[in-house]
C-alpha cells in the first residue's frame, strides 16, 4: 500500500495491540478466578500459542489426577476413576494418551486457523500489509499485519502433516491399552479435560482472527484518507484526533485491568501484587500513595481509577475539540462535499480504532480473569 508521507514532531513507539499486562508473584490462599501463569496474560507479545498448552507429562501426579477427576462424566464415578488411577501402569498410560490427544487437538486448531487466514485472503484480499515506522507512529497505527500467502500455505501444510502424525501416534498408543480400561469412558474424560484446558487457546486464536480484520481495515482507512490528498492542516488535525483516541483507549485498557484486580483487595485473604505492568495506572497510584495519608489500599485504588477517568476524559475532549475545530473550517473549502468525504474518512478510522480497542480489552479480560464470555459488541 502506498501512502502519502507524513511527519510528526513527537513520534512515539506504538504497540500493535493495547498494552499487555503481567501479574507476577500474585500469592493467594484461596481459589482465584484470575489466572496465575504470567505467560497467559502477556497476550500481545506472545507469538507462540503453545505457551497456552499444559504439558501433561511434566505436571505433578496429584495435579494431573485432579484434572482428570474434575473432567469425569456421568459414565464413570470419581471413586471408580480414582481407584483406576491408583494403578501405576494405567495412570501412566492415561497421562501419555492425554498428551497425545492434546497434540492432535492443537494441530487441528492450528490447521483450522491457517485455513481461515487462507480463506480470508482469497475472499476478502486480506493477506499482509506494511507501512513505514514513521507512518505508523504518526498515524497511531500498527506497522504490519497479516502473513504472506506463501507463508500461510506453508503453515497449512505443516499443521496438516502434524495432525496426521499425531493421529497415527494415538492409533499406535491405543494398541497398548491396559486391561480393565473402558476406553470410551477414558477418552470422554480426556476430551473433556482437553476442551476445558484449551479454552484460553481457543479464545486467543479467535482474537487473532478478529484483530487481523481490524488491523487490515485500519490500514485501508488510513490509506483511503491520504488518497484523498487532504490539506496539510487537515492531516495535522486527523493525526491529533487519532492520537487522542489511541491514548484514551490505552488508558481505558489499563483501567479495565486494574478495575478487575481491585476487588481482590477486599477479600479476607492475602493478595500481593508485584510488577503490575500498567504504566499509567502505576504512575497515578504511586503519586496518590505519597500524597495521601491514612487511607486503605482499596480506597487508593478507587481514587486511582477516578484520576484515570479524568485523564480519559481529557483525551476524549481533545479529540472532540480538534474535530470541532476542523469542522469550523468547512466554509473555507470550495468543494464542501469533498471536505465532508474527508471528514467521514477520519470518523470511520476513529470508530474502527474504538471498536478494535474495545474488542481487544474484552478478550484480554476474558483470558486474564477467566470470565465467561459475554456477547461481543457489534463491529
Amino acid at each position: 500500500m502506498r501512502t502519502k508521507k507524513v511527519s510528526d514532531n513527537h513520534p512515539i513507539q506504538l504497540p500493535c495491540t493495547l498494552p499487555s499486562v503481567q501479574f507476577k508473584n500474585l500469592s493467594v490462599s484461596q481459589q482465584s478466578p484470575m489466572k496465575k501463569t504470567s505467560n497467559l496474560l502477556d497476550m500481545t507479545t506472545s507469538t507462540d500459542p503453545t505457551l497456552l498448552l499444559t504439558d501433561y507429562l511434566t505436571i505433578s501426579n496429584i495435579k494431573f489426577k485432579e484434572m482428570l477427576l474434575a473432567s469425569t462424566s456421568d459414565d464413570i464415578s470419581k471413586d471408580a476413576l480414582n481407584e483406576l488411577l491408583n494403578k501405576e501402569d494405567i495412570f501412566l498410560y492415561i497421562r501419555q494418551l492425554t498428551q497425545l490427544v492434546k497434540k492432535v487437538n492443537y494441530s487441528k486448531l492450528q490447521h483450522e486457523q491457517w485455513s481461515y487466514y487462507y480463506h480470508l485472503g482469497n475472499t476478502e484480499g486480506i493477506w499482509n500489509g506494511r507501512v513505514s515506522k514513521n507512518m505508523a507512529d504518526a498515524n497511531s497505527m500498527c506497522q504490519t499485519y497479516g502473513r504472506s500467502k506463501m507463508l500461510i500455505q506453508q503453515r497449512q501444510q505443516k499443521y496438516k502433516q502434524q495432525f496426521e502424525q499425531n493421529q497415527n501416534d494415538i492409533n499406535e498408543h491405543m494398541k497398548q491399552v491396559p486391561a480393565l480400561i473402558d476406553m470410551t469412558q477414558i477418552l470422554n474424560i480426556i476430551n473433556n479435560l482437553i476442551h476445558k484446558d484449551q479454552y484460553h487457546l481457543r479464545i486467543e486464536l479467535e482474537r487473532r482472527k478478529t484483530m487481523l480484520q481490524f488491523d487490515a481495515k485500519e490500514h485501508q482507512l488510513v490509506h483511503n484518507f491520504y488518497q484523498l490528498k487532504p490539506r496539510k492542516t487537515t492531516i495535522h488535525s486527523a493525526k491529533i484526533i487519532w492520537k487522542a483516541i489511541h491514548d484514551e483507549q490505552a488508558i481505558r485498557f489499563e483501567m479495565a485491568m486494574f478495575n478487575k484486580w481491585l476487588p481482590f483487595l477486599i477479600l479476607p485473604t492475602s493478595y500481593t501484587l508485584q510488577d503490575l505492568q500498567l504504566p499509567n495506572i502505576n504512575h497515578i497510584f504511586t503519586q496518590l500513595v505519597f500524597r495521601t495519608r491514612q487511607i486503605s489500599t482499596y480506597d487508593l485504588g478507587v481514587q486511582t481509577l477516578a484520576k484515570a477517568e479524568e485523564i480519559v476524559q481529557t483525551y476524549a475532549q481533545k479529540a472532540i475539540q480538534e474535530k470541532n475545530n476542523l469542522l469550523q473550517t468547512r466554509s473555507n473549502h470550495k468543494n464542501r462535499s469533498f471536505f465532508d468525504k474527508i471528514m467521514t474518512t477520519i470518523v470511520d478510522r476513529e470508530n474502527n480504532m474504538i471498536q478494535r480497542a474495545q474488542y481487544d480489552i474484552q478478550q484480554k479480560l476474558l483470558v486474564t480473569f477467566n470470565q465467561k464470555q459475554s456477547p461481543l459488541m457489534n463491529h
